[in-house]
Order: structure tokens, then C-alpha cells, then sequence
């Protein structure tokens, strides 16, 4: 086995992460789930919702200058969708930065408006 072998985790090792940061994130544990998306975001394996909530356990954790940084590389990479936006003006407010926090969520309230609800009696029944 090469080294490169080890830096490339399982598919599954990254999803059974993804998951576990969800779960210290939502148990008040966004220190835990900062390392472990950090180490994902490392690893080139954060999607655009890990990024965003990489910002989020950042600011949990009292860190909003990080998490600012990391919505900074997220909007690098075109990730910016309503809740990098909602995620944004939480960290700017934490930072007291009132008129860029309110534009911010100026931007998730367009957006969130702009995408339509998802029908669900048009998709078919599952059995």
C-alpha cells in the first residue's frame, strides 16, 4: 500500500463522518464536529453544505473570525446558496458587523423566496 492509499479515505468513512459532525453539531458538541469537517474540508471531501456548516460549528464554538474565513473560501468555490447566506449573517452579527449581517439576510430571505416549494404530491408514492 502506497501512501497516497491512506490519504484517500472510503466513501462510506466519509459519509460516516459527514454524519457524525451532523450529530455533534446538533448535541451541542460544534467543537467535535468543527475538527471533523475541517478534516474533510482538508482532505478535499467537504461539499458545499459541509462547508457551510463547518462555518456554523466555527461560530458555535466561538470562533466567528474562522467561520467568516471559511464562508470566505466557500464563496471562492461558487458555493453561495440561501444558507450560506442565513450562516453569513449570523457570523457577521456575532462579529458586529450589523449592516453587512441585515444585507445578508436580505440575501437568504431573496433567495429562499426565489426557490420554489418542493411538491410532494407530484412525486410518486414510495412503497
Amino acid at each position: 500500500m502506497s501512501p497516497a492509499d491512506h490519504a484517500a479515505p472510503a466513501p462510506d468513512s466519509v459519509e460516516l463522518l459527514g454524519l457524525l459532525s451532523y450529530i455533534y453539531l446538533e448535541n451541542n458538541r460544534p467543537e467535535k464536529a468543527a475538527v471533523l469537517l475541517a478534516a474533510l474540508e482538508t482532505l478535499g471531501h467537504a461539499d458545499a453544505r459541509r462547508r457551510v456548516s463547518l462555518a456554523l460549528a466555527q461560530l458555535r464554538s466561538g470562533k466567528p473570525e474562522s467561520a467568516l474565513a471559511t464562508l470566505e473560501r466557500a464563496a471562492m468555490r461558487g458555493d453561495v446558496d440561501a444558507p450560506f447566506h442565513l450562516v453569513r449573517a449570523q457570523v457577521l452579527l456575532a462579529l458586529g458587523r450589523r449592516d453587512e449581517a441585515a444585507a445578508a439576510m436580505r440575501a437568504y430571505v431573496a433567495m429562499r423566496a426565489a426557490t420554489p416549494p418542493t411538491d410532494t404530491a407530484a412525486l410518486p408514492a414510495s412503497r
